[in-house]
C-alpha cells in the first residue's frame, strides 16, 4: 500500500504506487505485482504518467514531483540514469 493514500475516485485505500522503468528482478517485481503491493507502469514515466493505482476500481491519478518512480530494487534500471 501506499501509505494508505485514499482514492479519489472510490474512497478505497487499498492502492499501490504505479512502477516505471525496467525491473531488475523479475521474479520480485512478479511476484510485488501478484501481492498488489506495486501495479506495472505503461513504459517510461514522464510529467504526465500516474503515480498512483486504486486495486478496487483501477482508477490511476496522482501529480508527478520530478522524481523517477522506477522499480530499481538493488538491480533494476532507472531509464534516466541508463541513458545520461
Amino acid at each position: 500500500m501506499t501509505d494508505l493514500i485514499p482514492c479519489p475516485k472510490c474512497k478505497s485505500v487499498d492502492t499501490c504506487k504505479i512502477a516505471y522503468g525496467y525491473p531488475g528482478d523479475v521474479e520480485e517485481y512478479l511476484q510485488l505485482v501478484a501481492e498488489k503491493k506495486i501495479h506495472p507502469g505503461d513504459g517510461a514515466q514522464n510529467e504526465y504518467s500516474p503515480t498512483v493505482h486504486c486495486n478496487n476500481c483501477n482508477n490511476r491519478w496522482g501529480d508527478w514531483d520530478g522524481k523517477i518512480v522506477s522499480f530499481d530494487f538493488d538491480q533494476g534500471y532507472n531509464l534516466d540514469e541508463v541513458y545520461d
